[in-house]
């Protein structure tokens, strides 16, 4: 796969950061369950507890993060077939198969991560924008006529130069 393409730079860091949000939030439940078993503090004290406030901010900043790489996986155009066929591919992998370390946020009609959930705001499944942005990157590709060749056919020109 052609690695110049920018959107594979942007699906390793989004797979990346999903993956240590996920280790923030295991590090924040032995914190809890830390808690639980040895009551080291009373129950209503424990969210002013030092441990307990640094695991609960390296969650909520890795959790931003990940959205934040989220909305990149949004504005970085695929600028080849592979890299279009691979944001897609990450995408439906992620939702249909069990990766719960791969989450995507919800997003306004704007494609921003939703902030509050005001029925005045239009609300689209961040499919919508995953496809949205395929197609604006195919479409460039082709009114561009920069459409990438397939392997094969470079292989066989590159053999036919060869016999000459």
């Amino acid at each position: 796969m052609n690695t110049d393409d920018p959107i594979i730079a942007a699906i390793e860091a989004h797979r990346r950061a999903c993956a240590e949000t996920r280790a923030t939030y295991e590090r924040l439940s032995a914190v809890e369950d830390e808690f639980v078993a040895r009551v080291r503090v009373p129950a209503g004290e424990a969210e002013n507890d030092p441990q307990w406030i640094a695991s609960e901010e390296a969650a909520g900043e890795a959790l931003a993060l990940q959205d934040d790489l989220a909305a990149k996986l949004l504005e970085t155009q695929p600028t080849t077939i592979a890299g279009a066929v691979a944001l897609l591919t990450y995408y439906v992998d992620a939702v249909t198969t069990t990766q719960p370390e791969v989450v995507f946020p919800e997003l306004d009609g704007n494609g921003r991560p939703l902030e509050s959930k005001s029925i005045n705001k239009p609300i689209r499944d961040f499919a919508y924008f995953i496809v949205r942005n395929v197609a604006a990157a195919l479409s460039n590709m082709a009114a561009t006529g920069k459409e990438p060749q397939r392997a094969s056919e470079v292989r066989r020109r590159g053999r036919k130069r060869r016999k000459v």
